[in-house]
């Protein structure tokens, strides 16, 4: 009986965790939801400000989360950026791409950013916000130590720990490319440092 059991339960997880069994036979797989929608209408529906672009949000979250679960050696696919942040790359890229599907453009932007998601989650710093606090991922802040001390705003050392060298250098980066001031990292000042070339 025991035997059974176990055999049974490794059944049901081998189901659960292996990302190619989810396929069918012919390695293809249903698309729920906005997924199925054009990149056209996507744009469309972002320029008109419609209410259905919180059902993009939303789906958007759900597959991420999907990714985080079955991507081999992946904590977070994403490193830093929020849903509204990554709805702006995925218009722009559904701009460029109109006759794909909103999945395929997440897809294809995801794939892009593999090489800079959180591999194994070690930590977060906390980063005022006023009475509240944001959590940046550990690897997160050392990137953006390595890249203003890369860019000479920043002589500390690469430790993903928050500190007033750190918050100067921000501050210092913000005033250089005219960014509104922050108490922690903002999207703007990540897609600033990270994104522009």
């Amino acid at each position: 009986m025991r035997t059974i059991q176990t055999i049974f339960c490794t059944m049901i997880l081998l189901s659960v965790v292996s990302p190619t069994w989810a396929l069918d036979k012919n390695g293809k797989f249903a698309i729920k939801g906005v997924g199925n929608v054009s990149c056209e209408q996507f744009v469309q529906i972002i320029e008109n400000n419609d209410p259905q672009k919180f059902l993009f949000a939303g789906w958007l979250n759900g597959y991420i989360t999907a990714h985080n679960q079955h991507l081999k050696d992946t904590f977070d696919i994403v490193s830093w950026e929020d849903v509204e942040t990554l709805g702006t790359y995925v218009k722009g890229h559904c701009a460029k791409n109109p006759k794909i599907s909103f999945f395929q453009a997440t897809t294809q932007l995801l794939n892009e950013m593999n090489d800079e998601r959180i591999v194994e989650y070690v930590g977060a710093e906390n980063m005022a916000l006023g009475d509240q606090s944001q959590k940046t991922y550990v690897q997160v802040v050392k990137r953006v130590q390595s890249a203003l001390k890369e860019k000479g705003y920043y002589k500390g050392d690469e430790d993903g720990v928050v500190s007033e060298k750190l918050n100067a250098a921000l501050n210092k980066f913000r005033q250089t490319h005219k960014l509104p001031a922050a108490n922690y990292l903002d999207q703007m000042t990540l897609h600033t440092l990270f994104r522009e070339k």
